[in-house]
């Protein structure tokens, strides 16, 4: 396999994992770009996810969403935090980048995703619809990503620990 670039990162993994956080306080470290798909996708259609997915449909969502992942991975030097779906139709694209996975416990994602209602996949009962997706999505994940990072730890301390693979 060819080793890739650390030049195009993307952050992948679960609702809850901390991909917007964690991103932004990485691509500062790097003096990176930063964009975050969704709320690119909100800024493009003027309107909040909950809302697309409600009044257009997920497949409508994952074509704008590819289009957007598209033209940020032209970038060099940035840092993107991926909606957590983003892996389910973009496979070839996530070929391009660096990939690293926040692989977070099931009761962490929880407590996290229970704090607001905007995410269109967990209405209704976060608990089970969590657990659901976790078990659909880990195993692509996994597969995708170039670097897995356990980040039930806290910020600064997964960031160090991108930071110190990304040096070697």
């Amino acid at each position: 396999m060819v080793k890739k670039n650390f030049d195009k990162i993307c952050l992948i993994g679960m609702p809850g994992s901390g991909k917007s956080t964690i991103g932004r306080a990485l691509s500062k470290h790097l003096k990176f770009s930063f964009y975050d798909t969704d709320e690119e996708i909100e800024l493009k259609k003027q309107s909040k996810i909950k809302d697309i997915f409600n009044n257009e449909g997920e497949d409508h969502f994952r074509k704008i969403e590819r289009s957007i992942f598209k033209k940020l991975i032209l970038n060099r030097n940035t840092v993107i935090s991926t909606g957590g779906g983003l892996i389910l139709k973009n496979k070839d694209l996530l070929k391009q980048t660096f990939n690293i996975y926040l692989n977070c416990n099931l009761e962490t994602l929880t407590e996290r995703t229970s704090r607001n209602n905007y995410r269109p996949l967990l209405k209704n009962n976060v608990e089970k619809n969590i657990k659901l997706l976790f078990n659909d999505r880990k195993d692509i994940y996994n597969k995708i990503s170039d670097l897995t990072i356990n980040v039930t730890d806290n910020t600064q301390k997964t960031i160090r620990n991108i930071l110190d693979f990304l040096k070697q």
